[in-house]
């Protein structure tokens, strides 16, 4: 059965036979633990794959999804015909920008990973190639049926997902659309997940030497093999599946932080001490709906993620903050809709966006952004985008 958390919150009496802080240091580690188990669900974890960090059949009954995804053939390559639209409105305006050391790119608009599928679903529908970069749906070793449904629910200006890393491995995935990325014309950045530092070591080595790849986006909101705690909760462990990935590739690795994490800013910190060349700010933040009438959580996991507006001005927050702790560039995600969004991070630090579940109501919306921070450049008299990067940040003597 899935690893979840404890109807009934455990009380931690107070052992008087010992010193006070190791007791009160213990009660702090279990609920840690607590919460971590919670956000472990989000993604499926069950007790096995955390211990382990590899996926569960014993407990796990294999759906008619999991078999699906079992029987993919490796030499099934993805076909897609790109579209390709000859007006480009942002052309003669310098939007270049370092999305992360050693990866510049053309504007700052990328899509968010678990929103643009592979980047071939959207080819069909708009000019990616206009795009900044795609980052793929998040990858893992081996292949992952995903959670129970229900996995989407709506929420006010957003909405709650449990998806579970559905994927079929990284060795398929990499076999499958290699060809499809490099016809894209857009640069991908590959999602990595796992539960262990191996398991992101793995992915990103399948990714080595397929053209169109040129970045590394380290999803580090799983549970990992040591107790079950996320990567991203412990800066320790934030700073070793950063550097075990700097050591297997020379292609930029950025690290996504979750909002949910004690102290962002300093996993941020760690990351950036073992090297990472960027980061994403922020994955999405942990929520719940209840169904009324049935008296019980909407989604299979109970909790789920939360995306969408809603959670913007979290975001951007953690944006601001993240960019007076680092040097290495940011991407800002969460909530981003139009240019005007866009700008809020970008002046809050960001160098890059990501625009995610606007695109599931308008696919169009990816560009939208991009033609309306041309017309922003255009209309302020700008040498470049890069003119508004920080321009929210403090200066020296103002308080922060």
């Amino acid at each position: 059965m899935p690893w979840r958390r404890p109807r009934k919150r455990v009380e931690h009496p107070v052992n008087v036979s010992r010193a006070i802080e190791e007791t009160l240091e213990e009660i702090a580690s279990a609920e840690d633990e607590e919460d971590s188990v919670e956000l472990a669900n989000v993604d499926g974890a069950s007790i096995v794959e955390a211990a382990t960090g590899q996926p569960d059949t014993e407990e796990r009954a294999p759906s008619p999804l999991a078999e699906q995804l079992s029987r993919v053939e490796l030499s099934d390559a993805a076909v897609v015909t790109p579209v390709r639209t000859a007006e480009r409105p942002e052309a003669d305006v310098d939007l270049a920008v370092d999305a992360a050391r050693g990866l510049r790119l053309k504007n700052p608009v990328l899509t968010a990973s678990g929103t643009f599928g592979q980047g071939v679903e959207y080819a069909e529908l708009i000019d990616v190639s206009r795009l900044g970069a795609i980052v793929n749906k998040g990858t893992t070793v081996l292949a992952r049926p995903g959670n129970p449904q229900y996995r989407i629910a709506e929420t006010p200006s957003g909405i709650l997902n449990s998806i579970g890393l559905e994927n079929p491995g990284a060795a398929a995935v990499a076999k499958k659309y290699a060809r499809a990325w490099r016809e894209l014309g857009v640069p991908v950045i590959v999602n990595v997940a796992g539960y262990s530092v191996d398991d992101y070591v793995t992915v990103v080595s399948e990714f080595a030497g397929i053209a169109g790849v040129v970045a590394y986006e380290l999803n580090i909101s799983c549970p990992n093999v040591k107790g079950g705690m996320l990567f991203g909760f412990d800066p320790d462990l934030a700073g070793e599946v950063t550097a075990a990935a700097k050591q297997e590739t020379d292609k930029p690795v950025i690290v996504k932080l979750t909002p949910n994490a004690p102290d962002v800013v300093a996993v941020a910190r760690a990351i950036e001490q073992a090297g990472a060349d960027g980061l994403t700010a922020i994955n999405t933040v942990l929520g719940m709906r209840i169904d009324t009438k049935k008296r019980r959580p909407i989604l299979g996991t109970r909790s789920g993620g939360l995306s969408g507006p809603a959670i913007r001005p979290i975001a951007v927050h953690i944006t601001y903050q993240v960019a007076q702790a680092v040097s290495i560039p940011i991407i800002g995600a969460g909530g981003v809709t139009d240019a005007e969004d866009a700008l809020e991070f970008l002046m809050a630090g960001a160098s890059a966006v990501q625009v995610g579940t606007a695109t599931f109501a308008d696919p169009l919306a990816p560009l939208q952004v991009i033609e309306g921070l041309a017309a922003y450049v255009r209309a302020n008299g700008l040498g470049s985008i890069r003119d508004v990067i920080g321009a929210a940040l403090p200066t020296p003597r103002e308080p922060r």
